[in-house]
């Protein structure tokens, strides 16, 4: 498992994987153009791949991939292999030598010996919790910042599945047994449909309509579009789901941000530089808890306090610290920053969600590398109803297992997640695409590392 557990803090309004403000996100290190190992696939980010990876392209740029592929594995060439759907983001399976833990030498693998399976590389490290000290044949990973909110290519996949009425994200979250997720063992590439009710009244009274007496709940700002989430993640919390974004907050982990603690025994980061507001542990860059520029006199929240010239300077302002030596990713993570604390669209607080488990969408799983077989479950559900209000399908579940309504909180971390490793799918009695079986790991040029 990628990290240690953390779970929400109501004093920060954040929860995720490793610590109350935490979570989990992104990849790589400083450092235009690097050599991707073989088999990576450079799409959106990555710089030119030797044999065996594809070229690198800028953000949503087409995909490629030819020669061989990691050692005992095969990329494929043009359209003739894996390369289906529109080819701005689909690629090769993720490579079978890095989507788990750790390859028992019985399975063929041995130790730093290169003409063996995967050519001997064994395992994988975790950029934010192991080195290559402690692993030397093995290559770091990270998350790949495709995956983030308001990436190119999830909103490209959104649109391809004919759902452009939703945003797309990843979230963690784990088992809440006798709820939304039944007897599973694992969440790991599980999908739901998040519909926004209201402001947490647990976690964000300041920016319900009436902090004094918020029963019955209601938004003083406008709803989020809904999402439509992957699990990617585990050691989350079993009532929330943690939507990964940029600067979304770090938890006990940290492979982002080279100026803030904890630092990753990787040595490796994703940015070159990090807004320090709200680190650690109280959810990053949130305006709606952090900066009194964005609150009226009495504290609360509204849309005209939020949408202020003063408000948006400062999101702006710390979104533009946001710095990167990877190829795209400065501009993408700055405007995930700043759209994810838009006035219409502010998705980095706690809200109180309505959820549906439903069948994940072909083109989200082209994006993320994980595709489940089917389990009989909902389709995505278009008809809503009324915004904040409950939508009027019974599948969409109004309380957890805590006897509230599931809430969101954010969170970014940039380390391997759990769910890249099959372990986590396969491992726990999930059924999945015989390929495409976890999530994507990717390299330290933002690559995700493919067959």
């Amino acid at each position: 498992m990628s990290g240690s557990a953390g779970f929400a803090n109501a004093a920060g309004g954040q929860g995720g994987h490793g610590s109350a403000g935490g979570g989990r996100a992104t990849t790589g290190d400083a450092g235009v153009g690097g050599g991707a190992p073989a088999g990576s696939a450079g799409v959106g980010f990555g710089g030119v791949a030797p044999a065996g990876g594809a070229s690198g392209v800028a953000a949503a740029g087409a995909a490629t991939a030819a020669g061989a592929g990691t050692a005992g594995t095969t990329s494929v060439a043009g359209s003739g292999g894996k390369l289906v759907g529109p080819g701005t983001y689909a690629l090769p399976p993720p490579s079978q030598c890095h989507n788990q833990d750790y390859i028992d030498f019985q399975e063929g693998c041995i130790q730093g010996d290169a003409t063996s399976l995967c050519g001997g590389k064994c395992s994988t490290i975790n950029a934010c919790l192991e080195s290559s000290a402690e692993k030397p044949y093995a290559d770091v990973t990270f998350i790949c910042p495709r995956f983030m909110l308001f990436s190119d290519e999830m909103a490209q996949a959104a649109l391809d599945d004919g759902n452009s009425d939703f945003n797309y994200a990843v979230v963690g979250h784990d088992v809440d047994r006798g709820a939304i997720d039944g007897d599973a063992t694992s969440t790991c590439c599980q999908c739901y449909e998040l519909v926004y009710a209201y402001p947490s009244p647990y976690n964000e009274r300041q920016v319900l309509t009436n902090p004094d007496n918020p029963d019955p709940p209601s938004s003083a700002i406008p709803l989020p579009k809904p999402l439509i989430v992957q699990s990617f993640n585990t050691a989350a919390t079993p009532t929330t789901f943690d939507v990964y974004m940029a600067a979304g907050g770090l938890g006990a982990n940290n492979a982002c941000a080279p100026n803030l603690q904890p630092q990753a025994r990787s040595g490796k980061y994703l940015y070159d530089a990090y807004p320090a507001d709200g680190q650690p542990s109280q959810g990053g860059v949130k305006p709606v808890s952090l900066y009194s520029e964005c609150k009226t006199d009495r504290q609360w929240v509204t849309t005209e306090s939020l949408a202020s010239a003063a408000c948006q300077g400062r999101v702006a302002a710390a979104c533009a610290e946001l710095s990167s030596g990877i190829s795209g990713l400065t501009q993408e993570a700055q405007r995930s920053c700043v759209q994810s604390n838009a006035p219409d669209s502010d998705y980095h607080m706690n809200w109180s969600v309505y959820v549906m488990k439903i069948e994940c969408p072909e083109h989200l799983t082209q994006v993320t590398g994980c595709k489940l077989a089917s389990q009989g479950l909902p389709a995505v559900e278009h008809d809503l109803g009324s915004p904040g209000a409950p939508p009027a399908n019974p599948a969409f579940w109004t309380k957890s297992t805590a006897g509230h309504p599931y809430e969101t909180t954010t969170m970014e971390d940039c380390c391997r997640p759990s769910c890249a490793s099959k372990d986590w799918v396969e491992g726990k009695g999930l059924t999945a695409d015989a390929d495409y079986n976890a999530f994507y790991s990717c390299d330290v040029t933002g690559a995700p590392i493919t067959e």
